[in-house]
């Protein structure tokens, strides 16, 4: 052979070994449930909700007892790209006067999780709920690393069925586009709406899971592995323009599995975790029939805790929209048959956090290096695949910074005032209003004896389909709209900007931080009389006044009370439930000092808010809101501003 005949051999068997190495790489298919609560799943909830086949899952792999993500959607899921913090990327919070809730964007600067994987060798995809930018197409998935993508950019659609297409109502920015998509590489297309392959009319469950299914399917597996991101809209309620009236949607054959739970808010929800356990069963059975299952690695988590107009987190306080465990601890496992038999069925407690999954990916489970420079800021996140794989079961993560200030995002400039962080052990809240509002531990209501019906409290199936859908909580107890709450008290339900009126006749069942009590202390719960039975008996301090949201439920409606700035400490080993305030004891005071020192310093770290902003769009932009209108009014789908060029 002569020299360019033996560096072409030598050039060929190169590419043969990294193609082999390659090949070889662990699949990962990331599922991300949407609003799941901490106790949703029926291994949480002793099987009030029919999850058969997650319990299964779990009892096979590890399950994250403290992992956590922002309280917020966009954040956790800006996090999991990227592995920052969500303020890190300036992702500070997307419920803000300042700024447009669907014009953030990760900067372009920020190499995202599947522009990693690409560069390992795997073909890459996400389905789903995307939510971390859409207003330029550098923010789009298949613009940042991903092959193809199936799914909506904005928070939620309008309906599970109708994807905002005709029969679904209007799209999140309310514009009237369809915001469903089907784009490959730099080829953006709106999902069909009609026409053979049209996905109008099927259920997002079933589209979401179809699709994968078909990558796996379809997948070589000689060739290169397999990353598929897989977000579901379940349990997120779907965004109508009234969303407390019939938000919650289901198959109606799923929803009557549940005959004897007495609200069909229940009902639906459960129904809709059952069809997430569908979902995760039909994706999980095409590995295994592809023969790729036994070199997979599945990662399930939330993207934040479940929300108490539809939601639970037993034992943990609060829900969705609060930085209380119950809005940040969230469900999470891995399962693989790649792990140890030691790790099966193993309940996890080292602390973990969703920018972990960034590098525990890449460098873990791929084996692959995360090159010096991936953005602006270096990630936050730790390789949690040791510990997961039992080398070591110490977690490299020793704090969670939830919510920070700095001078980008600070009170003064109309932002929260509440900051947040967990120390080892310790969890800190500083300009909390009172320690103790808020203190609701929202539990699955049991099961009545009874056969109910569905369309009894207010749910309904929409006529010549089996589309069945339920109001959330706070919308149950409205029938006229009562602009001076003549019957109750006005409240506004986790600044979701609906004044409900919280009818009066729900009587006292005592001082609990548990809801739907059937009895107190030996006494029937005289909610029970009311429509929905003892599961409208809600417990809870509903405000400074000390009055109980059981004297003017349901809902459990908790106010914000006064901002009088406190400061809230928990030692989580003990008190999972934060219901012991240690920041009032004179021995924890140097403590206290310390901890709100090291969630300062962590401030100072954070970038602008801009950063998390096209530049030459900025955070709220009249005209491009307009642009955006007049782009969907004519081509009758949501795009980005630079769709055509």
């Amino acid at each position: 052979l002569n020299m360019a005949d033996k560096l072409l051999l030598l050039c060929c068997v190169g590419w043969s070994l990294l193609i082999v190495t390659a090949a070889s790489k662990p699949h990962v298919l990331q599922i991300v449930a949407d609003d799941l609560g901490y106790e949703d799943l029926g291994i949480r909830n002793g099987n009030i909700t029919i999850t058969p086949y997650i319990n299964n899952l779990i009892s096979q792999g590890v399950s994250l007892r403290s992992y956590y993500t922002f309280k917020l959607c966009a954040p956790t899921r800006a996090s999991l790209m990227t592995g920052r913090y969500p303020w890190g990327v300036g992702f500070y919070n997307m419920a803000d006067s300042r700024f447009s809730d669907t014009f953030h964007c990760v900067a372009n600067s920020t190499v995202m999780v599947a522009a990693l994987m690409k560069a390992e060798g795997y073909s890459t995809h996400a389905i789903g709920k995307w939510d971390v930018g859409y207003i330029k197409k550098y923010c789009l998935p298949t613009y940042r690393g991903f092959d193809t993508f199936l799914g909506y950019y904005t928070p939620c659609t309008s309906d599970y069925w109708y994807h905002g297409a005709p029969g679904g109502g209007l799209s999140f920015d309310k514009c009237g586009g369809v915001d469903f998509h089907d784009s490959k590489g730099m080829d953006i297309e709106g999902a069909a709406m009609s026409g053979p392959n049209s996905l109008n009319g099927t259920y997002d469950q079933v589209a979401f899971s179809n699709r994968a299914v078909e990558l796996i399917s379809t997948h070589n597996a000689s060739e290169s592995p397999l990353y598929i991101y897989l977000a579901y809209h379940n349990v997120h309620d779907a965004c109508i323009a009234d969303r407390f009236s019939g938000g919650l949607n289901a198959p109606l054959e799923t929803v009557n599995m549940y005959s004897t739970t007495v609200l069909d808010t229940w009902k639906v929800q459960a129904a809709m975790t059952t069809e997430l356990d569908y979902g995760v069963a039909n994706v999980t059975n095409a590995l295994k029939a592809a023969n790729m299952w036994d070199n997979t690695v599945m990662i399930f988590v939330s993207d934040n805790g479940g929300p108490l107009d539809h939601s639970n987190n037993f034992p943990l306080r609060e829900g969705k929209g609060s930085v209380w465990e119950g809005g940040v601890r969230v469900e999470a496992f891995v399962v693989s048959p790649l792990l140890p038999a030691k790790m099966r069925g193993v309940n996890w407690n080292g602390m973990a956090h969703s920018s972990d999954w960034y590098v525990t990916i890449v460098e873990g489970i791929a084996g692959g290096v995360i090159p010096s420079f991936t953005g602006e800021r270096p990630p936050d996140g730790h390789n949690l695949w040791p510990a997961l794989m039992g080398e070591n079961m110490t977690s490299p993560r020793t704090e969670v910074i939830h919510v920070v200030e700095n001078q980008y995002y600070n009170k003064s400039l109309g932002d929260t005032y509440i900051t947040a962080a967990r120390f080892g052990e310790m969890k800190i809240h500083v300009g909390v209003g009172n320690c103790e509002e808020s203190t609701v531990h929202q539990k699955w209501p049991t099961p009545g004896t009874k056969n109910i019906p569905f369309g009894q409290t207010k749910g309904w199936v929409e006529p010549g389909t089996d589309h069945a859908r339920a109001p959330l909580l706070e919308g149950f107890g409205r029938d006229t709209p009562d602009p001076n709450c003549s019957t109750g008290i006005a409240a506004d339900y986790h600044d979701h900007g609906t004044i409900t009126c919280c009818a009066k006749e729900c009587g006292v069942c005592g001082v609990s931080s548990e809801c739907q009590l059937p009895t107190k202390e030996g006494k029937p719960c005289p909610c029970a009389s009311r429509p929905g039975g003892s599961d409208a008996c809600c417990v809870g301090t509903i405000d400074h006044n000390n009055r109980l949201c059981s004297e003017h439920g349901p809902p459990c409606v908790v106010s914000k009370g006064s901002n009088a700035g406190s400061v809230c400490l928990y030692n989580l080993t003990e008190d999972l439930g934060e219901n012991n305030n240690l920041a009032t004891d004179p021995k924890y005071a140097d403590l206290v000092t310390l901890l709100q020192s090291k969630l300062l310093a962590a401030g100072r770290t954070g970038p602008p808010l801009s950063v998390a902003f096209a530049p030459d769009v900025g955070m709220n932009n009249a005209t491009a809101r307009d642009i955006i209108c007049a782009q969907e009014n004519k081509t009758g789908y949501l795009e980005p501003l630079d769709w055509k060029n």
